[in-house]
């Protein structure tokens, strides 16, 4: 039986509440897979699963990690130094020091005696962390409530650390085997390769990616947009479009002014495209404007506006800073005029000012942004 991150939260969490490690799902979301297929509960790797576009657990997966957890046998009285000072990085060691000493400088908690060090009247009782890090997570499981300050070091259960050791182990045997191109077994950097499918998550390098998928030719430009193709017609058969690299592509993009066609994307490129700085990227442009219309009428989008002023608008300094134009930010307002919002941290005190390009001189920017990209090729 399927179950959705929410429901599989719950199950967890009920199949664990009453026990030394209670277990929790609520910080995975869609966005969790993107670096991994699976989820650790204790020292288990959960797969998760791309069923009609939505990512979801196998129940007999959580009951038997819920199970196994629960069956433990963690004594909250055997406790063994933590080894947190000093452990490598990229650890649980050193993710939970560096929790706790977040928590030291964010809050009221005596601060620290030289690098790293506690007082020695600090009791490191859970109540005395605030809850934003004892509600942190690492292998689904909370460390900081379990953790007790000696005086001298930190303490854990030892079966807890073990636990937490192991579940290193899997993650590090795991990536191993995700470092790999899933077709043709080539070492691969996961990160570069790794992209998303209507199944999930695969890992192709471009030559695979090549023979799975095709270059798109351009052969939608111009026709309308609808659902019913898209889903007809999937665009993972495709290519991105963007991507320096061959990629298998997973949408179909399209101009939300205009509903027409523009092209194949994969995730990444698509969702950058909502992002600040997504004219800036090589091809960008040439992207946005295989939308006739936005062609045709020397146009894009708003949400590009911005970034087309920032790009061309010529801003003088404020009249009493004598320093360079600092820290900026552009926003496109509802009438279509852009705001620039400046900082001049140097000034003293602190100045901060902001200009309105209004909508009409914002079309003519945007007008010539455009005839510049078309008249250099695109």
């Amino acid at each position: 039986m399927w179950l959705s991150l929410q429901a599989a939260h719950q199950r967890l969490a009920d199949l664990t509440h009453h026990t030394t490690v209670p277990a929790y799902l609520d910080h995975v979301n869609r966005y969790t897979f993107a670096a991994a297929s699976h989820v650790l509960i204790g020292d288990m790797a959960v797969p998760g699963y791309k069923y009609r576009q939505q990512w979801r657990f196998l129940d007999r997966d959580i009951q038997k990690s819920g199970k196994r957890l629960a069956g433990l046998g963690i004594d909250p009285g055997d406790l063994v130094d933590a080894g947190l000072e000093g452990s490598e990085p990229h650890t649980w060691r050193s993710r939970v020091w560096q929790w706790i000493s977040q928590a030291a400088d964010e809050s009221e908690l005596p601060q620290m005696q030289g690098p790293g060090v506690l007082p020695k009247n600090f009791t490191g009782q859970q109540q005395q962390l605030p809850e934003a890090f004892t509600r942190r997570t690492i292998a689904s499981t909370r460390p900081l409530p379990l953790m007790v300050w000696s005086g001298k070091e930190w303490l854990v259960p030892r079966a807890y650390a073990a636990v937490l050791d192991r579940a290193e182990e899997v993650e590090a045997s795991i990536a191993a085997q995700d470092d790999v191109c899933s077709s043709c077994g080539t070492p691969a950097g996961r990160k570069q390769w790794r992209s998303s499918s209507a199944s999930g998550f695969v890992v192709l390098c471009p030559s695979c990616a090549t023979r799975a998928s095709r270059p798109y030719t351009g052969h939608l430009q111009g026709r309308q947009y609808t659902k019913g193709f898209a889903k007809r017609s999937p665009a993972e058969v495709f290519l991105c479009r963007m991507c320096p690299e061959p990629r298998r592509a997973l949408y179909w993009d399209h101009c939300h002014s205009h509903d027409l066609f523009r092209g194949p994307l994969c995730v990444k490129c698509n969702n950058s495209e909502g992002t600040r700085g997504f004219i800036d990227r090589p091809g960008a442009v040439e992207h946005l404007l295989q939308c006739t219309d936005c062609r045709a009428q020397r146009t894009l989008p708003l949400q590009h506006h911005a970034d087309i002023v920032r790009c061309l608008a010529v801003f003088e300094p404020h009249a009493a800073c004598t320093h360079e134009l600092s820290w900026r930010w552009f926003y496109v307002e509802d009438d279509g005029s852009v705001v620039a919002r400046f900082q001049c941290y140097q000034h003293q005190p602190e100045l901060a000012w902001s200009v309105t390009v209004p909508s009409d001189e914002v079309k003519l920017l945007v007008r010539r942004f455009i005839d510049e990209a078309i008249d250099s090729g695109l």
